[in-house]
């Protein structure tokens, strides 16, 4: 059975460079052309740069890397047949115990991979970012705005995180529809936009006041800068938002509370006034 993988291929390339030339008295690695003759038993076959004809029975893998494969009829791999940069000739009669895994590296294939790699690396980038500006942003309102920050946590509870939920949801609901009718206009696209903007800063305000009712609740927190205790809050958050899945609901539920805890204080300042 023939499937491209080329994770599993890469893999298996990457371990090649840690496997030791000795790391077995049968083992073959050759940057040359490669022969297993007709009644020969080895146990593995690594060929870099060259053809394998695999005559005889090997016992474990075979993987040739930039070269061709030919398993002659008499041929026998117990293991698994790993061909990068070449393609599999099998004969009648060869039999292959394990799964056969040919990744050609024409040109079409090495497009697909480097967009797919740089695709994967500028979304760990991205999401790098996003995690040291979640500890970042809200140490940096609670270091610089030190007493007026502490005012406005000392206005929420931990008891009341379920209130400020309740709030953020039909909040959001609000948000949602006055977005969706924005988007549907063109004129509305730029309103959209500050609607988003308000929404990030939002975030963070009430990332600071989650995140300090977190640090609070570790030993010998009275004694620690609010700051510090708002970048261990937020660490933990930020640790608990990068699970899969899990983070979604997590940073879903963070988004809410904190657009509750916003609407809950301006609904307190216009009272006063």
């Amino acid at each position: 059975m023939r499937k491209a993988a080329p994770i599993i291929g890469f893999i298996l390339l990457f371990m090649l460079i840690f496997i030791p030339v000795q790391a077995s008295a049968a083992a073959i690695f050759e940057h040359q052309n490669t022969v297993v003759p007709a009644g020969q038993t080895v146990d593995d076959v690594y060929v870099v740069g060259g053809d394998a004809e695999i005559q005889g029975h090997v016992t474990g893998i075979v993987v040739v890397i930039n070269g061709d494969l030919h398993a002659a009829s008499t041929a026998i791999v117990e293991g698994m047949v790993v061909v990068i940069g070449g393609k599999v000739d099998q004969s009648p009669g060869a039999e292959f115990g394990d799964d056969v895994f040919d990744l050609s590296l024409d040109g079409p294939t090495q497009n697909s991979l480097l967009i797919g790699g740089g695709l994967i690396v500028g979304l760990w980038v991205i999401q790098l970012g996003g995690s040291i500006l979640l500890v970042l942003i809200p140490t940096l309102i609670s270091l610089i705005g030190k007493r007026k920050t502490q005012a406005f946590i000392d206005r929420f509870s931990p008891t009341s995180w379920s209130r400020l939920l309740y709030i953020g949801f039909l909040s959001g609901v609000v948000v949602t529809a006055v977005s969706v009718l924005l988007f549907i206009t063109i004129v509305g696209i730029p309103v959209l936009i500050l609607i988003l903007v308000i929404l990030i800063l939002i975030l963070f305000a009430g990332l600071t006041v989650i995140g300090h009712r977190i640090g609070e609740q570790f030993r010998g927190a009275a004694y620690k800068p609010d700051w510090l205790k708002v970048m261990i809050g937020t660490m933990l958050i930020t640790a608990v938002i990068n699970f899969p899945f899990l983070g979604w609901i997590a940073l879903l539920s963070l988004v809410l509370i904190s657009l509750g805890i916003c609407v809950e204080w301006m609904f307190s300042k216009r009272k006063r006034s």
